[in-house]
């Protein structure tokens, strides 16, 4: 089924002044639906801080493109993509993930980059009497295994969260990295040159066929299950083994690129397949397109003209090369690469021309089945939705009494919650080092370290984050998740240079969901604007997407999710610091206070707590902290770090003694004072920083996080004891041995 309006319908007729053709009807369906369109979205969006000194491309294309790092002459570059792919994952949690994964490398690709990681965030549901959540969790696991492990691309991260508003709708997010020279990038539409030499239009890779039709649309409305067949027809397949020969043919295309210096236009076929790429690379440049469908290399014959233009079949690209080289194209793919032996009637054809009118024109079996203005379909179309401005509690009206004993008893009960116990279970069913150049792997630092330069000891940093709080506090929602991925970058002594995001909320006819999504923007830009522990501007956004309509047609809506990727930078990887401590008689540091707001924390779901307040972002506390942190760490003076976040203090002094494979070293001797009651101080989730350094150089620490104006407490120090002993107004209050740690916290391992 379709999902344009009535509205919508009578739109296209006063545009066209006529009835549209059925192709046309279903490439306005694929163009105007939210998941192209950003039709609810792209006023909010541009709001949001996307310049910077090292932005080299921003907002518009594949991928955003942010500078990098300078070796042995030649300037390099990352290329960055943010995606979703929530409801084909919720339908076929395999494919879903899997094709999740596959459009957001193809993105990358399509830049000129190599791709050099991809990172992941899932949300899955909480429901111990509906075994298909697990089950779906499961499986999305797999799909995202499947296809970047055969696909020779590490996962470098990424986050798992589990509540009980994504039974119905999971989520899953994927972003993608890759290497670029900044002198060869490849943009995502036809080149200037077009105006004076005849192009082709390519499309390579797997034969059309129908599997995705509707695909844009589907993502663009509530999830029904009463519609199942449809659902299932609307998802991709995935087929990384032929993607893995595709990205090898694509590097020899770009060095013959290169050595022609030939000019092209370069994009997958994601949603909307045929119809959205084509149109979508010929605007971009100032042109039209003409298509024969009948040239189309397609897997079945009597396909409708409908499905091989709007079809979304994984591993496809679209180019625009001057004709003189399409022969040249043609023979890399084809014979070359043998892409015709690999899979049936895949390869490169020509299927059509760039013409200078600013017509999306289109051929089936000799009759014109399409003529429409491209700028109508790719950039007019705009909804306007109503907000329903609420106010949200930002201090507590009374004091939340918690006994010290329940705090005690949360403190062991902790682990038994999957967000707060090691996600190994995870992690490692993903290839996290196939490149050969992960320094610092996942799980073992608030940030995954790859050196992607071989013989440059220039590193990347990078971290993907979101959070529960927006059930109660939209706007703490994006400025948390922007402040807690900017911090664990910092974490491991890394520059964050740049930030992508992926916003996931309810339908945005509701005007309270869309007052959700307005200020998780608000948050996104807030932080991001003031969190550059470096240079006075904003860590600038260079990619993202929109993701509605995350409820089901029981009006079961997902919490507010926006999900942040920060990418960091570092000169040198041998600075790199991680968040195990493994040395004695180091010093323990508290960076950042702590405040009693506690709604949606582990420490709420764990005593059932009403708490009204989410814990705040004070923006000019958090920059004190990142700027003395990441100080300390470049002047080599941290021997561990880790940030708080979810589970507090607590879970960070926990996860800094048992390190990525619970293998504890040391133990803790932590002293706290009056200062805080006990549960503020063990489990308030404000943003902040534990970390141990050599005793000698405390003196040098302090006067660093003094001079930054940063807040901090000196909480003991690190012993032979393993395990933690805790004291509180000078009263052992906690005293845990490693072996509990351990099995506590491991125990979803097995």
């Amino acid at each position: 089924a379709m999902t344009l309006s009535a509205s919508d319908i009578q739109d296209i007729k006063i545009l066209l002044n006529r009835e549209a053709t059925t192709v046309e009807t279903h490439i306005f369906d694929t163009m105007w639906s939210e998941h192209c369109s950003y039709k609810s979205s792209k006023p909010t969006l541009k709001t949001l801080p996307v310049k910077g000194s090292e932005v080299a491309l921003g907002i518009g294309e594949d991928s955003g493109i942010i500078a990098f790092t300078s070796h042995e002459g030649r300037e390099y570059g990352l290329a960055l993509s943010h995606e979703s792919h929530n409801h084909p994952s919720q339908i076929l949690p395999v494919e879903g993930a899997a094709t999740g994964v596959g459009g957001c490398v193809r993105d990358v690709y399509c830049m000129g980059a190599d791709v050099i990681g991809v990172l992941d965030s899932l949300h899955f549901g909480k429901n111990a009497e509906n075994p298909i959540v697990d089950e779906i969790a499961s499986k999305v696991v797999e799909g995202v295994a499947g296809y970047g492990n055969p696909l020779g691309v590490p996962v470098l991260g990424g986050e798992t969260l589990y509540h009980e508003s994504y039974n119905d709708n999971c989520l899953v997010n994927v972003a993608a990295l890759g290497l670029i020279d900044l002198d060869h990038i490849i943009h995502s539409y036809a080149p200037e040159n077009a105006k004076n030499e005849p192009y082709d239009v390519i499309l390579f890779g797997k034969s059309t066929d129908a599997t995705g039709f509707g695909g844009a649309s589907f993502s663009s409305a509530t999830l029904d299950s009463d519609n199942d067949e449809q659902n299932l027809g609307a998802v991709q397949v995935h087929d990384p083994f032929l993607k893995r020969v595709l990205s090898e043919a694509i590097k020899a295309l770009l060095d013959e690129v290169k050595k022609q210096n030939v000019a092209i236009g370069f994009k997958d076929l994601g949603a909307g397949g045929i119809s959205c790429a084509g149109s979508e690379i010929a605007v971009g440049g100032g042109f039209g397109v003409e298509l024969d469908l009948d040239k189309v290399n397609v897997a079945f014959q009597d396909l409708p003209p409908e499905v091989i233009a709007c079809s979304e079949t994984q591993e496809r690209f679209c180019l625009v090369v001057p004709q003189t080289f399409s022969q040249t194209v043609l023979g890399i793919f084809n014979i070359q690469f043998e892409l015709p032996k690999l899979y049936p009637q895949s390869g490169a054809v020509v299927i059509g021309k760039v013409i200078q009118e600013k017509i999306f024109r289109i051929w089936h079996k000799g009759e014109q089945v399409c003529e429409l203005p491209v700028e109508a379909i790719t950039t007019e179309v705009q909804a306007h939705r109503a907000c329903n401005k609420r106010a949200v509690p930002k201090t507590e009206t009374s004091d939340i009494s918690i006994s010290d004993d329940e705090v005690k008893n949360v403190a062991r009960e902790l682990f038994n919650e999957k967000n707060n116990a090691s996600k190994r279970f995870i992690y490692r069913s993903f290839d996290n080092a196939v490149r050969g150049d992960t320094v610092v792997y996942p799980g073992e630092a608030d940030a995954v370290v790859v050196t992607p330069i071989k013989g440059c000891n220039a590193a990347v940093a990078v971290s993907m984050d979101s959070n529960l709080y927006g059930e109660v506090d939209p706007y703490v929602s994006g400025a948390y998740a922007t402040a807690e991925s900017i911090r664990n970058v910092i974490a491991v002594g890394a520059r964050p240079i740049a930030l992508t995001d992926c916003l996931n909320y309810g339908n945005p006819e509701k005007p309270d969901v869309f007052f959700d999504f307005q200020e998780g923007v608000r948050g996104i830009k807030e932080a991001a604007e003031a969190l550059n522990p470096v240079k006075a501007e904003c860590v600038p956004i260079v990619s993202g997407n929109v993701s509605f309509y995350n409820e089901s047609k029981q009006g079961n809506a997902i919490v507010p999710s926006p999900v942040l990727m920060c990418v960091g930078s570092m000169s040198d990887y041998h600075k790199v610091v991680t968040m195990q401590a493994t040395q004695v008689n180091q010093t323990l540091i508290l960076v950042g206070k702590r405040y009693a707001e506690f709604a949606c924390t582990q420490l709420a779901e764990a005593l059932k707590l009403r708490a009204t307040v989410a814990p705040q972002v004070r923006l000019d506390e958090e920059q004190a902290q990142n700027k003395s942190v990441l100080t300390l760490i470049e002047e080599g003076l941290v021997s561990s770090c880790h940030d708080i976040a979810m589970g507090g203090l607590w879970l960070c002094l926990a996860e800094m003694l048992l390190g990525e494979r619970g293998l504890v070293k040391i133990g803790m001797s932590v002293s706290l004072d009056d200062r805080y009651a006990l549960a503020t101080w063990l489990f308030s989730e404000n943003g902040g920083y534990v970390i141990s350094v050599p005793s000698e150089v405390s003196h040098k620490v302090n006067a660093i996080l003094e001079k930054e104006g940063a807040n901090f407490y000196v909480l003991g120090e690190t012993t032979s004891a393993k395990g933690i002993q805790l004291s509180y107004k000078n009263n052992v209050v906690l005293d845990m041995s490693s072996e509990d740690l351990k099995t506590s916290w491991d125990q979803f391992c097995f």
